[in-house]
């Protein structure tokens, strides 16, 4: 990637990141490559325990706004905890056979569905890829008619 064009993706990066009030720092590259499975599986536990926002948001700043390695026990250990979880059970639950095949079927779902990457918002069956199509999605929201035209 050219000097310019590394440049505009950072700022891009940034404009977005002040735009939707997420915060995203320069040294979260590091774990671009990181197993995130675990911290995935961790993430079912708490949806099933009904404490997914308490998880998510403190992991989504853990990996990209102060960025730790998401694959670290003992940091997934702490957040769990501070989503209020019994972090012991739920890390046991997360290494089960039982939701390895349950991730690897969402993740199937989501492919055969067409998705691809990160993020991905399914309005009805409307599709949106990227964080640049939340204003799009936020049309499609509030004209609940226009989904499925072609």
């Amino acid at each position: 990637m050219s000097k310019r064009k590394s440049h505009d993706y950072q700022n891009s990066v940034r404009h977005w990141s002040q735009l939707c009030g997420a915060p995203i720092s320069p040294d979260a590259r590091q774990f671009m490559k990181t197993d995130t499975s675990l911290a995935l599986r961790a993430a079912l536990v708490a949806k099933d325990e009904g404490r997914f926002r308490e998880f998510h948001d403190p992991m989504y700043r853990a990996r990209w706004a102060e960025p730790a390695d998401p694959s670290d026990r003992a940091l997934l250990h702490r957040l769990l905890v501070e989503a209020g979880l019994d972090a012991d059970a739920a890390l046991e639950r997360a290494d089960s056979s039982e939701l390895e095949d349950r991730l690897e079927r969402d993740t199937d779902e989501a492919i055969a569905r067409g998705v691809f990457g990160v993020p991905t918002i399914f309005v009805g069956d409307e599709m949106f890829w990227g964080n640049d199509r939340f204003e799009l999605v936020r049309h499609y929201l509030t004209h609940p008619e226009l989904a499925g035209e072609t």
